[in-house]
């Protein structure tokens, strides 16, 4: 009778192996060393076809088997179903996305706002939101796509509050004001600041205008709040412009 010959492998958790990262000496206190063995019997059909994972250096990655799991090359399997899989060294972390992923900025780099870097949140009894209407967004000749918008706004003031991404460094932040009167001229005045109630920029807008404002925030600053006081009595919106706002790192 023939017996099979077993390979066995020391690794620590078993992932550690299989995703082909060096987690570094300070990871030695997590490590715990078991018996486990390469599996060679397994194979892997890949959309129906014959598939064979491989490591970071092309030679073939097996199946390892331990305590009546099969544990898979993580990094070829994710890959090859069209996962991105990145390993975090300093949090010891493995992340895995299966949507598109965000390219990181170079330090420096003006990134737009965007789904990925900007979020609204509740501020108070403030009516805002994230509008995309086209009539909103019409000021003058430009027809700007997408904004956080806060209505009501009059002489008591109303404001919109929104957060962005940690490590940033630097935000350009385009605010727009409408009034529906058009009797005279109107504008209201606003001012952006931390949570704290510190300002970062003051000033006023024309009615049916835009301005730019750039900030530079302290460490650790993510929550922006924007109030607008508008003329008494009316029914303004204040916005906050993605399409030509940015962030840098």
């Amino acid at each position: 009778m023939r017996i099979k010959s077993k390979k066995t492998a020391m690794i620590g958790a078993a992932i550690v192996l299989l995703f082909t990262f060096s987690a570094g000496a300070s990871a030695a206190s997590t490590l715990e060393r078991i018996q486990a063995n390469l599996n060679h019997g397994i194979s892997f059909l890949l959309n129906g076809k014959a598939w064979t994972a491989k490591d970071a250096n092309g030679a073939k990655a097996v199946p390892i088997s331990y305590k009546g799991t099969t544990y898979v090359p993580l990094r070829a399997v994710a890959e090859a179903t069209g996962a991105d899989v990145r390993y975090d060294a300093a949090k010891q972390q493995i992340v895995i996305s299966t949507g598109p992923v965000a390219e990181t900025p170079s330090k420096g780099e003006r990134t737009p706002f965007s789904v990925n870097n900007v979020s609204h949140f509740k501020w108070s009894y403030y009516k805002s939101g994230i509008t995309r209407n086209k009539e909103d967004l019409q000021f003058g000749e430009t027809q700007y796509e997408t904004a956080f918008m806060v209505t009501g706004v009059n002489s008591a003031g109303q404001g919109v509050a929104f957060k962005v991404k940690e490590g940033t460094k630097k935000v350009g932040v385009l605010l727009g004001f409408k009034t529906p009167k058009t009797d005279k001229e109107y504008s209201a005045k606003y001012t952006i600041a931390d949570k704290d109630g510190q300002a970062f920029a003051t000033g006023k807008i024309e009615n049916g205008k835009v301005v730019e404002n750039v900030l530079v925030l302290p460490d650790n600053t993510t929550d922006l709040y924007v109030s607008f006081t508008g003329p008494a009595g009316e029914d303004s919106a204040g916005f906050v412009i993605w399409d030509e706002s940015w962030l840098e790192n």
